[in-house]
């Protein structure tokens, strides 16, 4: 591997508190746009208030204001926990990590009234509200086209769907763009940063019903003693989560696979003087991805997941040739039929391919059917018995 690409995520978080008549505390300040649209919220709880955030975070609201109850403790953590909750997991794509990665910087200034704080966030956005409209729109129609949900078993999905991202992004060079950090360009465009090629995967997955989480950290060259910012992912799979780079895995568009679905023992092992460093992003409405909690909640294998062991006519890899398979060469022959790319490995492919005639197709499905009703009735035959008839 000649190169590995490691570049800043670029997540930038800043914050402004206002103690009553106390000065402004400027954190890392952003340039921030003037707010087109402002919104008021009195909450009774700060989950309400954090529910209130999420739904203006998704309108892409450049003023939001709430206002809780004081219940004592630092004002300043407050105001980041609202986030870090506005922030959680729902299993939406467009919603958890896919907003973390959204927005491109804050501030907020926190009022104290009796008995009340009052908290008014300016939010920066790396898109705008019609290009997240527009790419909903088209990512829907596509996924739709491509009949990703309607793929068989959760390992095929996740591949499916990795192999699309890595083989049709490619990386950006352009760090002054900021398109570039966002899952917009990286449909839209077919180009992005770590950050952009993450957040769509994310998206699409969660979309699908595979839960997924992107990953903050270090990559490291201990080769040059360089480090670099940059994120990567888990993805749950049989009830473990297995790590994904896809960026280091672009450069190979589609064909090669040397971080995917990879445990914490082997994540790095195609390059070793190449390493992943989980770390908290810098602020706290990140998860802290190192700590006890976080890693209880998404336990990651050791190892790399085990890929099924496929052979003739056993095309899901449970040992056993019968009514499954032939609907799952049934459902690859449609995908092919209507121009949608294969969701079989090459492996696959071959095994499906009974009568040999170099097509997946309905012929092939109805030999696994007929094979299997004969010896569910006793008959001792092979496949390559039916083909000699």
């Amino acid at each position: 591997m000649k190169k590995i690409h490691i570049k800043a995520a670029s997540v930038l978080l800043a914050v402004v508190l206002s103690f009553s008549a106390v000065p402004p505390l400027q954190i890392n300040a952003a340039q921030l746009s003037v707010p087109a649209v402002s919104m008021d919220a009195v909450t009774a709880s700060e989950e309400e208030a954090a529910l209130h955030i999420r739904q203006c975070l998704k309108e892409h609201v450049s003023e939001i204001s709430v206002t809780i109850p004081d219940s004592g403790g630092s004002k300043e953590e407050a105001s980041y926990r609202l986030l870090y909750n506005a922030f959680g997991e729902t299993g939406n794509g467009s919603e958890g990590d896919y907003l973390r990665y959204s927005v491109k910087g804050f501030k907020c200034n926190i009022l104290k009234s009796r008995g009340e704080i009052r908290l008014v966030y300016t939010i920066e956005y790396r898109t705008t509200l019609a290009e997240e409209a527009a790419l909903t729109e088209k990512l829907r129609e596509f996924m739709d086209t491509r009949r990703f949900s309607s793929i068989h078993g959760d390992y095929s999905k996740i591949r499916s769907i990795y192999q699309y991202v890595t083989s049709s992004v490619t990386y950006s060079e352009d760090e002054e763009d900021n398109y570039a950090f966002t899952a917009y360009s990286a449909f839209f465009n077919g180009t992005a940063v770590c950050q952009g090629v993450t957040q769509l995967l994310y998206r699409m997955y969660n979309d699908c019903g595979i839960p997924c989480r992107i990953i903050a950290g270090i990559a490291r060259d201990s080769s040059r003693g360089t480090d670099g910012n940059h994120v990567w992912l888990i993805v749950k799979l049989e009830g473990q989560y297995y790590y994904l780079d896809p960026t280091w895995d672009m450069k190979f568009k589609g064909r090669s696979f040397y971080y995917f679905l990879k445990g914490t023992d082997d994540l790095d092992s195609a390059a070793p003087s190449l390493s992943h460093i989980a770390t908290r992003a810098g602020q706290l409405t990140f998860p802290d991805y190192t700590s006890d909690e976080f890693m209880s909640l998404y336990p990651v294998a050791k190892t790399a997941y085990s890929f099924p062991r496929y052979s003739y006519g056993d095309i899901n890899g449970d040992k056993l040739i019968d009514a499954i398979d032939s609907s799952l060469i049934l459902s690859e022959y449609a995908r092919l039929s209507s121009g949608c790319s294969s969701s079989f490995t090459q492996t696959q492919s071959s095994y499906a391919d009974i009568d040999r005639n170099g097509m997946v197709d309905a012929v092939d499905a109805s030999i696994i059917l007929s094979y299997y009703a004969k010896i569910s009735n006793g008959a001792d035959i092979t496949l390559s018995d039916l083909l000699k008839k």
